[in-house]
């Protein structure tokens, strides 16, 4: 993995994108989403991961992410590796061949699909400005795509909490500058 896509210290908070091989639109229902959902909260529960701020969209998701104890890239790397093999099944279930050939020609073998393109490309944040300047350009992300005309309707997102003081599906940790 090249340098610039290592985690250094993970006690700092870092701004984390990940994308699906070739963009693919996987996350288009709930549970698929859910399966994000339910794997970041085991991550926060038993990995001691802690998020600040996080958005899943159809073909990448963003989180703003500290992990005090532990490897946060590897944190990172096994969360996609989990999901991957969660999500595999449901692709293969609801007969998205032309997914599953790209995947699977992007796996090393033909058992396998890869979901998920190679790192996390992580930015260390150092500063509460960045922090906000990341933040705004991630619950904005829907917006752009033109899914909601309000961050706080997407439903996969931290948006809600820091805007509305609204339930997050995830546990918001909130920074202490």
């Amino acid at each position: 993995m090249p340098q610039r896509y290592k985690v250094y210290d993970g006690s700092y908070p870092h701004f984390i994108t990940s994308a699906t091989i070739h963009w693919i639109p996987v996350f288009r229902r709930d549970d698929y989403f859910r399966a994000l959902v339910d794997n970041l909260n085991h991550c926060i529960e038993q990995k001691g991961l802690l998020v600040h701020g996080f958005v899943l969209m159809p073909d990448h998701f963003h989180l703003i992410c500290t992990q005090v104890d532990g490897n946060l890239s590897q944190l990172v790397g096994n969360f996609k590796g989990f999901t991957a093999h969660q999500i595999a099944p449901m692709i293969r279930k609801d007969g998205r061949r032309s997914w599953i050939r790209a995947m699977e020609n992007a796996g090393q073998a033909k058992t396998s699909i890869a979901l998920w393109q190679d790192g996390c490309h992580p930015e260390q944040i150092h500063t509460r400005p960045f922090f906000e300047q990341k933040l705004r350009y991630m619950h904005d992300n829907p917006v752009r795509a033109g899914f909601v005309l309000d961050p706080c309707h997407w439903k996969y997102s931290s948006a809600g909490f820091y805007y509305q003081q609204t339930p997050s599906m995830v546990p918001i940790a909130l920074l202490d500058w």
